[in-house]
């Protein structure tokens, strides 16, 4: 019987070990509508640029309420209007990159597109990836309303974005604007899942006590 009692507290504690030591799911959540990315964030700040017009060398850093980042593209920066807002973009057809090196945002997003050599909205692929994790998304678009945004529930900071503009001819450049920088919201914690842990473990102990109890002689 000691046995049996011994082999029942091991399951249940087992069990219970295994259970306890899963690590929590976090995970990169992916947008493509703004709104719903906004409404995620328990914080968010905005630059869209419209302090800027022309040519700068690369980096420019940029600073905005609650963050800091450099925009860096080889052999420089443009910025100019795309349907009445002005747009952060490269010089020449060469990926983007903004580093993030102050406030730590575990949210990022933005309108991503392409644009010609004067600023024409551009129909082509345009591909941008988050760092770290490299969590990356496509599109073909022909829209400066083109909506990409990340957020990471485990609270880990985003550390850039690499703004890739399609190959062909003509050439075109990559575009960004409305940038938003924040924080995630708390993470909702799924109050089943411990509650189907306990099931689980007791399950299995009743299972295994149905089966020492079947194995038992009988008198």
């Amino acid at each position: 019987m000691q046995s049996h009692k011994s082999l029942i507290h091991f399951g249940i504690v087992g069990t219970s070990i295994v259970l306890a030591s899963l690590p929590a799911q976090a995970a990169v959540i992916t947008y493509t509508d703004r709104a719903a990315f906004l409404a995620a964030l328990s914080s968010s700040s905005t630059d869209n640029y419209n302090d800027l017009n022309g040519f700068y060398a690369s980096p420019l850093s940029r600073t905005i309420t609650g963050y800091t980042y450099d925009a860096a593209a080889t052999d420089g920066l443009y910025i100019d209007n795309v349907n009445g807002s002005q747009t952060l973009s490269t010089n020449f057809s060469v990926p983007l990159t903004l580093a993030f090196t102050a406030g730590a945002p575990t949210a990022v997003g933005g309108y991503f597109f392409n644009t010609d050599v004067s600023f024409n909205v551009f129909n082509r692929v345009i591909t941008v990836t988050a760092n770290p994790g490299a969590s990356a998304q496509s599109v073909v678009t022909g829209s400066a309303t083109n909506f990409f945004g990340w957020l990471d529930d485990s609270g880990t900071p985003f550390t850039s974005l690499v703004i890739e503009p399609g190959v062909g001819s003509p050439a075109t450049y990559a575009t960004v604007d409305d940038l938003v920088l924040g924080q995630a919201g708390p993470a909702s914690v799924p109050g089943p899942l411990p509650l189907m842990g306990a099931a689980t473990a007791f399950g299995f102990s009743r299972r295994l006590r149905s089966r020492i109890a079947a194995a038992r002689p009988r008198a």
